[in-house]
């Protein structure tokens, strides 16, 4: 019989294997590797003693019993007798012969090396044995510690982030300053003549990066193509890839007919399962992402959380160094580049990236958590879905975002900063997933029309939708029913509007595709359905048993599997042919094969939206002579305020809360500007030109020009302009080479530091702050500047009006744009003959028109005298542009310039249409009727 030691050690072996292969195959638990090692410590010495102490051989005791029967005749009186069949008496004689015996013990091979116990017949199967549960803990500690040491502090790296059509968003980390300042060009992949070029252009820069933001910056490319081109982009640190702009808005293609394609996952860990010749960083799910990549050929990632385990195999720290050592070992894997720098990755916030089913108010490492996420992730996403709510503790930055591309368009929900605690009940009318502002945001979102040919709305979540997951429901949105119900019926109500709903969801490990019907003999048809489609994980352990079930009819399973370590789902959509719907294929791989597919079809669109429904108006002759007689379509009698230096010394300021607020607001700010030519915007949040984007947007949309949409600059000479120089800048009007000239234009200054300091200066206070200088705004009223004209100089003023000038912008490769035709410095309205625009900037104009027609000095005599009255102190207005302050103005009215400055200014702002802005101005400052009075009679 083994001793007590050899059946501890047998026990503790016997634990130790089976926790190890747990560990090391199925889920990185954190509580196993400090059991395997205080199995090992306990199973050491029993191995020892066990070995050492037990016999090698067996004793053998065996006992022969010999019985002899004998049969006399037994004559005692009253003595029972033994009789046999004779009636004779049988006597038993017993006799017991013991031996005993040494026989070595059994080898018992397999059962050693199976178990790990001690043999003490055989020392090298004891060592065998023993040699395979000390290489067992050995993997065990290099899983959890190798990959601690890897702390990535000097990676450089480089990914694309969102991708529009306009703009490439790309995220840097570059820890060396010596390689500062990091620069980058791009240029078309596979040019097609003769529109495309085929040469390498700057696409700006970073100047520097500091531990602030873990040496990482993001950096907005700027992208002049009208059409889908895929770009190749490189750095000046030796990084490079590729990104492929969108389809136009309503198409699923444009470069080729393939469909519109993405993909969704979530949830990473590394070396999992694990082998011992991986390298630390080794992530297997990313070698089977890359597997696929190019036939699929996705125009971005979508990542639905879990990116990092903070607390997987070990929660090691709670700074947020801790948390940007797991961001970089990501990225610092070698399975990383092959699918990071060509594809765009868009994120949203999961529990692990903080700790396991975190919700707020439940630990407080959210702020060190989110930290790097926001440097990471949140800096390369799309813009936020509402920059309208202000930053608070309650709300931080960068928290959700929306964008539109090709035929769908996204909401990405942050489903951990706002939520309830789970103690309170899954019904609980007040318990919240998304917080009051998301969820209006949401379901604002889900009501909105989209542009045309957009027939998808796609919901990421970073949790299932589904209550039909058993385990864990709390964690899901079966803990948040009374919300879910909310965003079930928005969504019904989408799809009755024609629109396809579909929510992509993780974190299960396991894949789900789930069905959401409306009641029975609802108001809404069946056909309006939502559709989830849950995938994880991209690289983890799966479950090793179902864990999904179909509860009610409210949650309809179309398919549930629940193995394989790497799971993700490539979603392609096509508009149909008649126009009216479109498709959404999913495709699920799992473990780098597609297993599994469905197609989903957009409800009908409702009758309205079909196109034309055969009505014919009828007028009578009555109608139609009153309306002539009647007629009060007439320009609005606006008597702008002209101002000069002195007259602005008190400038027309309005309030950001209360532009964002409601369309009184809006409504006072287009009022000022149409007044003065100019406002300034107060307490504008200022730590994301976001916040600016959105105050712009409350007038119209931002105008799209061939230097893009919303831009947000640098004097790093992005683009051939002075405008991205630190050179002061004279008086003038933009864009006078289109025949519509911007109607308003908004300049914010988010920043003015000074030059870098020294690389010796290592030990600054980062709260320091060192301002650049100069750099103060010139503004100035054009009209008032005329009417000075007219009043001392008529025949300069009549010049001025009458010479039809060519105005045009060539500076940067493959521009040259110039207006239908010549225009005037000064526009007069036919109508009126009121002066209604001013065209000025010397940079832009071309030469001046000569012959019988026109004399040339007769022109520069009348524009010596215009830059003489733009010169005069009383009529320049001179201001210092303060972060929290934008200014919107007039650009057909004021003129502006700059002066000279030292350091960087970081500029944001945008162009807005004329014809936009005064519709906003008519519906914000007048009634209803009297404003189509005015337009159709």
């Amino acid at each position: 019989m083994a001793s007590t030691q050899t059946q501890i050690a047998n026990a503790s072996s016997i634990a130790i294997r089976s926790l190890s292969y747990f560990f090391l195959r199925w889920a990185l638990a954190p509580f196993i590797p400090a059991l395997v090692f205080t199995l090992f410590a306990i199973y050491v010495p029993t191995f020892v003693s066990g070995y050492r102490n037990d016999p090698k051989y067996d004793l053998v005791d065996e006992v022969d019993v010999v019985v002899t029967e004998t049969t006399v005749q037994d004559n005692t009186p009253n003595t029972p007798k033994a009789t046999n069949d004779g009636g004779e008496v049988v006597r038993e004689d017993v006799d017991l012969v013991e031996t005993i015996s040494v026989q070595k013990r059994p080898l018992g091979f397999w059962k050693t090396l199976l178990t790990g116990a001690p043999n003490s017949r055989s020392l090298l199967l004891s060592a065998i044995g023993f040699l395979l549960n000390a290489l067992l803990v050995g993997f065990v500690a290099d899983r959890l510690f190798t990959e601690r040491y890897y702390t990535a502090k000097d990676l450089s790296f480089a990914r694309p982030g969102y991708v529009s059509r306009d703009q490439a968003k790309l995220l840097i980390r570059e820890p060396d300053q010596s390689k500062m300042p990091v620069t980058v060009d791009v240029r078309i992949k596979d040019p097609k003549a003769p529109f495309d070029s085929p040469l390498w252009v700057s696409a700006g820069g970073i100047r520097w990066t500091t531990n602030l933001t873990d040496y990482t910056a993001a950096l907005t490319i700027p992208l002049k193509h009208s059409k889908q081109r895929t770009y190749e982009w490189k750095t000046s640190n030796n990084h490079s890839g590729e990104f492929t702009t969108p389809p136009s808005i309503g198409q699923h293609a444009e470069a080729d007919d393939r469909p519109f394609t993405f993909l969704a996952t979530s949830c990473i860990v590394s070396r999992l399962p694990y082998s011992p010749f991986d390298h630390p960083l080794a992530i297997p799910g990313l070698k089977h992402l890359a597997k696929v990549l190019p036939a699929l050929r996705p125009q971005f990632l979508l990542f639905l959380g879990d990116f990092i385990y903070a607390d997987v195999p070990r929660w090691w720290g709670k700074t947020a160094e801790d948390y940007r050592q797991k961001y970089r070992q990501i990225y610092a894997s070698p399975d990383w580049p092959a699918v990071g720098q060509n594809l765009s990755w868009i994120h949203v916030l999961d529990d692990h990236e903080i700790q396991n089913d975190w919700s707020e108010g439940k630990t407080g490492v959210y702020h060190a958590a989110i930290d790097p996420f926001k440097h990471y992730h949140a800096a390369a996403n799309p813009p936020e879905a509402a920059p309208q709510h202000p930053v608070s503790a309650s709300r931080p930055a960068a928290s959700y975002f929306a964008f539109t591309q090709g035929p769908a368009s996204f909401f990405m929900l942050d489903t951990r900063s706002y939520r309830s605690p789970n103690r309170l009940p899954a019904d609980a009318a007040d318990k919240t997933m998304l917080g009051p502002d998301q969820l209006h945001d949401l379901l604002q979102y889900l009501r909105k029309p989209e542009p045309r040919g957009v027939k998808w709305k796609i919901i990421a979540s970073s949790v299932p939708f589904t209550k039909n997951w058993g385990v864990n429901t709390q964690d899901t949105w079966g803990g948040f029913l009374a919300e879910r119900r909310t965003v079930l019926e928005a969504m019904w109500d989408a799809g009755s509007n024609g629109y396809g709903v579909v929510i992509l969801s993780g974190d299960r490990h396991e894949f789900a595709a789930t069905k959401f019907p409306p009641p029975l003999g609802s108001k809404w048809p069946q056909n309006v359905a939502p559709h989830e489609f849950s995938a994880s994980p991209l690289s983890q352990f799966y479950a090793p048993v179902g864990t999904y079930q179909q509860q009610d009819d409210e949650d309809v399973e179309i398919k549930y599997i629940y193995r394989g370590n790497s799971k993700f789902g490539a979603i392609s959509i096509e508009n149909l042919e008649d126009g009216e719907q479109s498709s959404l294929k999913y495709r699920l791989f799992v473990n780098g094969e597609e297993v599994w597919d469905m197609m989903v079809l957009t409800p009908p669109a409702p009758q309205a939206e079909r196109g034309s429904d055969k009505h014919k108006s009828s007028y009578t002759w009555k109608f139609l002579q009153f309306y002539q007689d009647n007629d009060y379509r007439a320009p609005e009698d606006v008597q702008p305020s002209l101002w000069g230096a002195e007259d602005v010394a008190r400038p027309p300021v309005v309030v950001y809360d209360r532009v964002m607020a409601d369309d009184r607001g809006v409504g006072e700010l287009t009022a000022k500007i149409r007044k003065y030519g100019f406002v300034f915007v107060k307490e504008t949040p200022y730590d994301d030109p976001k916040y600016t984007k959105g105050l712009l947007e409350r007038i119209a949309f931002i105008r799209e020009t061939h230097y893009g949409g919303f831009y947000d600059f640098t004097p790093d000479l992005a683009m051939a302009d002075t405008a991205y120089t630190n050179l002061a800048l004279p008086p003038h009007t933009d864009t006078t080479y289109f025949t519509d000239p911007a109607g308003l234009q908004a300049f914010h200054l988010l920043s003015h530091v000074a030059p870098p300091p020294p690389p010796t200066a290592t030990h600054l206070d980062p709260d320091t702050v060192f301002e650049g200088q100069g750099g103060h705004s010139l503004l100035i009223d054009g009209f008032y500047a005329a009417e000075i004209l007219r009043t001392k100089y008529p025949a300069a003023y009549e010049t001025l009006s009458t010479v039809r000038l060519p105005w045009h912008a060539s500076g940067n490769s493959g521009i040259t744009i110039a207006p239908d035709q010549r225009y005037p410095v000064l526009e007069h309205d036919k109508a009126t003959g009121k002066l209604q625009k001013i065209r000025w900037n010397n940079d832009d104009r071309g030469v001046v028109p000569w012959g019988d027609k026109y004399d040339p000095t007769r022109w520069y005599r009348a524009a010596r005298r215009w830059a003489n009255i733009l010169k005069r102190k009383d009529v320049r207005y001179w201001v210092k542009l303060q972060p929290g302050t934008p200014i919107i103005f007039d650009n057909w009215r004021v003129l502006h310039g700059r002066s000279a400055f030292t350091g960087t200014r970081r500029i944001c702002g945008g162009y807005i249409n004329r014809d936009d802005f005064i519709s906003r101005w008519r519906n914000t400052n007048f009634p209803r009727r009297q404003i189509l009075d005015r337009i159709i009679g």
